[in-house]
């Protein structure tokens, strides 16, 4: 059952080693470099290595015969030379499309495979996995754990529901919770928000790997975020392009921001 579960000095107490650490003032380049290369590529991803970002998000869907690809979807033709859905197009296809620039031209970059990007860049970087068919690959999950990386990988994307699965099926991966459109429905009625939040997510303080909330940076409130540290739980936000956003929202405790302009925040950052 749920309750039984190890809770954070349980784990520790076995051993545990592979939790994250959130960098202060952190900066997630999203899909990477995406405002100079293709989105989730190898390129943006390296480029965005390059540049010293603290993570880098990249979408992670998965395709009709399993395999999980770097690629947001649904729809390919929005970002590739193909069409149809990715989950509905075997790998040997998905391989062959090229993705398109930032301005929509077409490039040589393709779409790589998720456990690639892990296996060749991981030394240099950490991940923020952003699952688009709601519940990580079981392969990909061994692929983590093959190459030692859990405390440089977290998954995001997540309903409350889907956390509660990866601890019970998943034990030692990272994972932050999304909040629902009925979350922030909810929330944004003041009076109720500090008594949800603890009802909603006071249990996951018991979990050292659920390491926080994960939300559009438009739906805060000081209030908000601070209820959200008071369960010990931190707070990430997306997606923030604005360089006086980016540092009013570190100054008022948002523990990670993502962005879509990973340099120029980067040069901003306070």
């Amino acid at each position: 059952m749920w309750e039984g579960h190890p809770c954070r000095g349980s784990l520790v107490n076995l051993g545990f080693m592979g939790q994250w650490a959130t960098s202060k003032h952190q900066i997630i380049a999203h899909k990477g470099n995406s405002s100079e290369f293709p989105e989730n590529t190898k390129a943006s991803v390296v480029s965005a290595i390059e540049l010293g970002c603290d993570v880098i998000e990249i979408d992670v869907s998965t395709t009709k015969d399993g395999r999980s690809v770097a690629f947001h979807g649904p729809e390919l033709d929005e970002m590739t030379s193909g069409r149809g859905k990715v989950s509905e197009t075997n790998w040997d296809i998905l391989k062959t499309l090229k993705v398109k620039s930032p301005h929509g031209n077409s490039s040589d970059e393709r779409i790589p495979l998720v456990e690639e990007l892990l296996t060749e860049h991981s030394p240099h970087t950490k991940w923020n996995l952003d699952l688009k068919a709601g519940l990580p690959n079981k392969n990909l999950v061994e692929k983590i754990k093959g190459l030692k990386i859990q405390e440089k990988v977290i998954f995001s994307g997540l309903t409350v529901r889907n956390v509660k699965k990866i601890i019970v099926d998943y034990p030692g991966i990272n994972v932050l919770v999304n909040l629902s459109k009925i979350d922030r429905i909810v929330l944004r009625l003041r009076l109720l928000d500090k008594f949800y939040i603890r009802f909603r997510f006071r249990s996951f303080k018991n979990h050292p790997t659920v390491i926080g909330i994960n939300t559009n940076y438009r739906f805060l409130t000081d209030r908000i975020i601070r209820n959200v540290h008071e369960i010990g739980l931190e707070l990430w936000v997306f997606t923030v392009d604005e360089e006086k956003e980016m540092n009013s929202l570190f100054a008022a405790k948002v523990d990670s921001v993502t962005t879509n302009r990973p340099l120029a925040m980067m040069q901003a950052r306070q």
